[in-house]
């Protein structure tokens, strides 16, 4: 009786673990909410421009600190020699200097006025910020976009999948029908050859389409953040919403709204704050300074350190400098001007994709309505070839052209419904459309 126990209690602790195991290995199921989170949570390249935006940051603090005083402590000895003295008779020797000479000094300086060379220097980094910003939403939009198309690639491959093995499971029905055919003299041998065919053609579809799904899954694992070997399921509806705007109102969104056009206009900003900058370089700079320290080596007690201090205001005046300021202002006006022409170009640019993306979108959903037609139309055949092959009228490989035919509706009307999905994404990403 003990023995039997034992054996329960044994299968009943491996009834346990498995479910543990299972429950360990059960993929986790991503929405594209979730998808798009782990993307923007995992990936290097955001964390690469945050820390770039950090620098900016202490960029400015560094800038700041012209506007505080400068304060500078020293501590210095020296050891000086030939020793100058000179001998009166009866009053000994007198040395005007000391071998050992100690100097401990506090100095301050601080700039009074430079003509707004230092506003005009923080606002140029500022203004780097501003751009070092963009860009992250500039990466932010890219990733989540390249996350969408990969997430409805998986779906699409893997319903096409599922649509290639209900078809490669009705074909293989219909062999198994037609050798038992041929066994009573009712089917060729060359029928069962042809729908061998059929069937080879159709498992060779679904390897390439395992294949790509394959390489989808390990991008979107690379993207997510997700290691090789961490399984996950995606979970989403294949299903299109109405989209109706506007060419001309998406044309003028997207002039707002894209992140190019937001970093092209910075690096405008930047050139005019550089020009300004720049032409201050022949500004004069008032400043003032003191300092305050001990020191020996003061006559007549050589070797006593004495407070001793000084108090200073100077202004310096550029004078020449090899026309350096010129060229430094004409630099920056030909970088200004090349800014101004790079977001016409890229307003160029971005019509022509937001034309080229609405026509896409609306050429993909005049395309649904046939594809949908052409699925219920490929049902009605197949249901009117079971009736004539039940009745004898056509053959079991008529039966199959139906069939395939079905298939082949389906797997067109799944691509029709991804490519609207694809170019609407598409759409809202030439607009700026944000996801994140």
């Amino acid at each position: 009786m003990k023995f039997y126990f034992k054996i329960i209690f044994v299968m009943i602790l491996f009834g346990l673990i498995s479910v543990v195991q299972a429950q360990q290995i059960k993929p986790d199921s991503l929405s594209l909410k979730e998808v798009i989170n782990l993307t923007l949570t995992n990936q290097p390249l955001i964390n690469q421009a945050i820390e770039q935006v950090n620098a900016e940051d202490a960029k400015i603090k560094e800038q700041k600190s012209n506007y505080y005083p400068q304060v500078d402590g020293s501590l210095s000895y020296a050891w000086i020699g030939p020793i100058i003295s000179l001998s009166f008779p009866g009053m000994g020797n007198f040395n005007f200097n000391t071998p050992n000479n100690y100097d401990m000094h506090v100095s301050a300086g601080y700039t009074l006025y430079d003509f707004g060379k230092r506003e005009a220097g923080l606002d140029l980094i500022k203004s780097y910020k501003l751009s070092a910003e963009e860009k992250i939403n500039l990466i932010k939009s890219n990733l989540s976009y390249s996350a969408i198309q990969t997430f409805y690639t998986i779906l699409f491959l893997e319903k096409s999948i599922n649509v290639t093995d209900d078809q490669i499971n009705t074909l293989n029905k219909h062999l198994d029908v037609t050798k038992k055919k041929v066994i009573t003299g009712s089917a060729t041998d060359f029928d069962v050859l042809t729908t061998e065919v059929r069937i080879a053609s159709a498992q060779n579809a679904k390897i390439d389409l395992q294949n790509a799904l394959r390489k989808e899954k390990i991008y979107l694992q690379n993207l997510i953040g997700y290691n090789s070997e961490q399984p996950f399921n995606l979970s989403g509806n294949f299903t299109l919403n109405e989209f109706n705007a506007n060419e001309d109102s998406l044309i003028i969104q997207a002039y707002k709204m894209r992140p190019e056009i937001k970093l092209a206009k910075d690096a405008e900003n930047s050139a005019k704050i550089s020009q300004n900058l720049y032409s201050l370089g022949d500004r004069p700079t008032i400043s003032i300074g003191a300092n305050y320290g001990l020191k020996n080596g003061f006559f007549p007690n050589l070797d006593v350190l004495r407070g001793n201090w000084a108090a200073a205001i100077s202004v310096n005046i550029p004078i020449f400098n090899g026309y350096r300021t010129d060229a430094k202002v004409e630099e920056a006006e030909a970088n200004l001007k090349s800014s101004s022409q790079e977001i016409l170009s890229l307003e160029r640019k971005i019509k022509t994709e937001v034309q080229s993306a609405y026509s896409d979108l609306q050429l993909n959903r005049e395309k649904l309505a046939t594809t949908k037609l052409q699925v219920k139309q490929a049902e009605e055949a197949v249901s009117r070839a079971v009736v004539k092959y039940r009745d004898g009228v056509i053959t079991n490989l008529d039966l199959i052209d139906a069939e395939t035919t079905l298939a082949e509706a389906k797997l067109l009307y799944l691509q029709v419904i991804y490519k609207n999905l694809i170019s609407k994404y598409a759409l809202e990403k030439v607009i700026g459309t944000v996801v994140w």
